[in-house]
């Protein structure tokens, strides 16, 4: 898990900029009653969204205390009451981390952006405002020769607006892809990571409709 503590810098970054179009927060979606997605073994299934994956023997699935490691929270954060208010006050929420044996991750989090930014951010406005702050926040982290492009990609069959990053981290390549997927008021972010030659875009692939 040693790369994986590496990594954490980036995640972080990535999640800074991506949170800034919820300055807002609060309100609920009048299209759909919200509901959070639920990680059971390694299958990680997300109703509100429409999506899920399972994945195999190769992942490990991160539990909660783990993600708080990662994210700074407390384990006490991620009760049911308090991630309830979490999602009310519109702060990011991890909800999935997976590690792969090949040190490749995947991670979803997401984000209440109220009535008001709700209606103003749609998934193209809110990559949009990610990417203005994004690469300093890399830069930030440790990383090199960042590369950073709006993008659309094909997740659980259907084209949503995205992110491609390529940088290097202590002599490392690293990739990520990241989806956008907008329901209501609430987004989802899925940001997947390889390193050296892999592409981030086959793990995206395990993700289906249902």
């Amino acid at each position: 898990m040693k790369k994986l503590s590496r990594f954490s810098a980036l995640l972080l970054a990535v999640l800074m900029p991506l949170s800034l179009a919820a300055c807002g927060g609060g309100g609920q979606s009048t299209d759909k009653e919200f509901s959070a997605g639920v990680t059971d073994g390694n299958t990680y299934t997300n109703e509100y969204f429409g999506f899920a994956a399972t994945l195999d023997e190769n992942w490990t699935m991160l539990t909660k205390d783990q993600i708080t490691q990662i994210t700074g929270q407390t384990a006490e954060a991620l009760n049911d009451e308090n991630l309830a208010k979490m999602y009310d006050d519109g702060k990011v929420v991890m909800e999935m981390y997976g590690v792969r044996s090949d040190n490749s991750t995947v991670n979803i989090t997401v984000e209440n952006l109220g009535t008001i930014n709700g209606a103003k951010y749609d998934e193209s406005g809110y990559v949009v405002e990610s990417l203005k702050q994004l690469p300093d926040q890399l830069s930030a982290g440790g990383f090199t020769d960042i590369k950073t492009e709006k993008t659309t990609v094909i997740f659980a069959g259907t084209e949503h607006d995205g992110i491609t990053i390529t940088a290097n981290v202590q002599s490392t390549a690293v990739h990520e892809v990241l989806a956008c997927v907008k329901v209501g008021n609430y987004v989802a972010v899925i940001t997947a990571v390889t390193f050296g030659d892999s592409n981030p875009s086959e793990i995206l692939d395990l993700f289906k409709a249902i």
